[in-house]
C-alpha cells in the first residue's frame, strides 16, 4: 500500500509544451471586448478558462470579477494547457494525435497519470535541463485483450491509469512526456509527487484480500411516480476500502502519514499487481488504525474518488 502526494506545479515547473495557451478554441481576455453572456475567454497569468455573467464592457479582470453582489464572470475551469495538473480528472487536456510536455518539477519519486487516452505513452528524465538522460519509459495505452475471442471482437479498452515509481531524486530533472494516438488523445491528470509506502522495506504485510472498489455516479436519476425514470449523464467515480497489514513497528509512521492527507486528495495505491487497477484511487482518504497484536497492526482505509 502506498499513497502518492502531489506536487502542485507552478509557472516555472511548465517547461514548454506543443499544447498552446490560449490552445485552438480558447481566446485570451481583452479588456475592450464586448462579451456576451456565456461567452468564454482565458487568462494566461491564471492559467483558467472565465464564462461571462453580464454582457457589456469592462475592464476589470475577470479573476477579479468573481465574488460580490453581482459576479461578473465564473471561472469554468483550467485552460487546456494546464487541465493535466488541476488535480481533478475530468478536465483533462487535450491534442490533435500528440502532445508533449517539458517539465521541472523538483525532487519526486513518483508519476502518476489517471484520466488517460491515447495509443501510446513515453517518458524521458533528465538529471538537469539538457542533462544526462537517466529514466526511460515507453509502452502502450490500451489494456490487452482478455482471450482471443476480445482480441478479435472485443472493444478496445484504454489504459486510463498508469503509476511510474522508484525514480531517482534529483533535485532539478528536467521531465519529457509525450502522448500520441488517432484523433483525440487525452491527459485527465499527470501528479508528480513523493510515493510513501505504509510498510518499510522488508516488513511482511499489505492489502489483503476483500479489498472493494465501489464505482459511483453523479447522474441525475429520478423515477416519477408513474414509474418513468429519466436520467442526466454526469460524470462517475470510484470509491475503495482496503484493509492494510502491517508490522506494528510500521503502525505509527503509516498512522502519520494517513493523518497528513487527511485534507489533501492524493493517489492511494493499494497494490501495484496487474489485474487490480480499480484499486488504485486518486481522492480523499480516512481509516482507523487497530493495534491487533504485539506484532502487527491493521490499517482500514476508506478512500473517496475523485471523478
Amino acid at each position: 500500500m502506498k499513497i502518492l502526494v502531489p506536487i502542485t506545479l507552478t509557472d516555472a515547473m511548465l517547461s514548454s509544451s506543443t499544447i498552446a495557451e490560449p490552445a485552438a478554441g480558447e481566446t485570451a481576455w481583452n479588456a475592450a471586448t464586448s462579451y456576451t453572456v456565456g461567452q468564454r475567454c482565458v487568462l494566461t497569468a491564471t492559467h483558467r478558462v472565465y464564462e461571462n455573467l453580464i454582457a457589456g464592457v469592462n475592464a476589470t479582470s475577470p479573476d477579479q470579477a468573481l465574488t460580490g453582489a453581482t459576479p461578473r464572470w465564473l471561472d469554468y475551469g483550467p485552460t487546456n494547457r494546464w487541465a493535466a495538473f488541476d488535480g481533478v480528472v475530468n478536465t483533462p487536456s487535450t491534442a490533435t494525435t500528440s502532445f508533449t510536455y517539458v517539465l521541472l518539477p523538483g525532487f519526486f519519486n513518483a508519476i502518476a497519470f489517471y484520466g488517460m487516452d491515447g495509443a501510446a505513452i513515453s517518458v524521458s528524465i533528465k538529471d538537469a535541463p539538457g542533462g544526462t538522460v537517466f529514466y526511460t519509459y515507453s509502452g502502450s495505452l490500451l489494456e490487452p485483450p482478455v482471450d482471443y475471442y476480445d482480441y478479435y471482437f472485443g472493444v478496445i479498452r484504454g489504459l486510463s491509469k498508469l503509476v511510474l515509481s522508484d525514480i531517482l531524486l534529483y533535485a532539478n530533472p528536467e521531465v519529457t512526456i509525450t502522448v500520441t494516438g488517432v484523433g483525440t488523445v487525452e491527459a485527465g491528470m499527470i501528479a508528480f509527487g513523493d510515493l510513501r509506502p505504509l510498510i518499510s522495506d522488508g516488513g511482511i504485510g499489505g492489502a489483503q484480500y476483500g479489498a472493494s472498489a465501489e464505482p459511483i455516479t453523479y447522474s441525475y436519476i429520478n423515477t416519477d411516480t408513474f414509474g418513468r425514470t429519466s436520467i442526466v449523464r454526469r460524470h462517475s467515480a470510484t470509491n475503495m476500502r482496503v484493509s492494510v497489514v502491517l508490522p506494528k513497528t510500521d503502525a505509527d509512521a503509516a498512522l502519520a502519514i494517513v493523518q497528513s492527507v487527511l485534507d489533501v486528495p492524493a493517489a492511494w495505491i493499494a497494490t501495484d499487481a496487474a489485474g487490480y487497477a480499480g484499486l488504485n484511487v486518486f481522492g480523499l482518504g480516512s481509516g482507523s488504525l487497530g493495534y491487533e497484536s504485539h506484532s502487527h497492526a491493521v490499517l482500514n482505509l476508506n478512500i473517496k474518488g475523485f471523478i
